[in-house]
């Protein structure tokens, strides 16, 4: 075997992503892959595949191979075969649905047992928590999710396959830790996404006052005041104010 064709072998990395239905497993690795993400869910039967060709630095191409298990695998045949010769195993979980959480003991318990044997090559497990753009409706305590990283020496990261926070830092971090290269501060915020603030449509709020019928345009994002801006609403005396 040639030098190059040993470069591009050792420059491959298989990345297998579990864990329960519907905590964003397909739309991270979407998000990563072709920065998309689809608001409607289908559920992966099965396993899907996908590619990623990114680099860590000048030097270091990588050729990242994703297997996009189904949370139904967990009780399946097949897990054991797209597990074969994998380099990073990803957990995820919904940081809203505890449940999720819960059943990750149960999902490294399983991958422990299949790939203990497999020496052929180092094993890297990170958890992701996922849906971090929704911390106000967080049900798994940081204090928890700590406790079970530390137990078992993981790399935890939380992300947001949404609105796309942490994603490509997370994986630069993650490829850069398995591969042994170490990252500038520079080269750490660059890969850094700002999430921004989806807008919402004006929601109409309707009160009544003696009988007559006021309504106001409420911004779910931000509100605007504009001290500039006259009101021309037209009265009349049978006739509501709108506002």
């Amino acid at each position: 075997m040639s030098d190059s064709e040993d470069d591009f072998n050792n420059n491959q990395i298989k990345v297998v992503v579990l864990g329960e239905q519907n905590v964003g497993k397909t739309n991270i690795i979407k998000r990563y892959c072709y920065d998309d993400f689809s608001r409607i869910y289908v559920p992966t039967v099965g396993a899907d595949f996908f590619i990623k060709r990114t680099s860590l630095s000048k030097n270091k191409e990588i050729t990242v191979r994703f297997t996009d298990v189904s949370g139904l695998e967990l009780a399946g045949h097949m897990l054991k075969t797209y597990l074969f010769q994998v380099n990073i195993v990803i957990l995820v979980y919904d940081i809203t649905e505890y449940k999720s959480f819960d059943s990750l003991a149960i999902w490294l318990r399983v991958v422990d047992q299949i790939i203990e044997n497999n020496t052929e090559s180092q094993k890297l497990i990170a958890v992701f928590g996922n849906k971090c753009d929704l911390e106000h409706k967080r049900s798994v305590r940081l204090d928890k999710t700590n406790h079970f990283i530390n137990e078992h020496q993981l790399v935890n990261y939380f992300v947001s396959a949404k609105t796309g926070e942490n994603i490509n830092s997370a994986f630069t971090e993650l490829l850069a830790r398995y591969f042994n290269v170490p990252l500038t501060r520079l080269e750490k915020e660059k890969q850094k996404m700002v999430m921004k603030a989806e807008l919402i449509p004006n929601t109409p709020v309707i009160s009544t006052k003696n009988g007559c019928s006021k309504m106001k345009m409420k911004n779910n994002v931000n509100t605007v005041k504009n001290k500039n801006k006259k009101n021309n609403a037209v009265r009349s005396e049978n006739s509501c104010t709108v506002q």
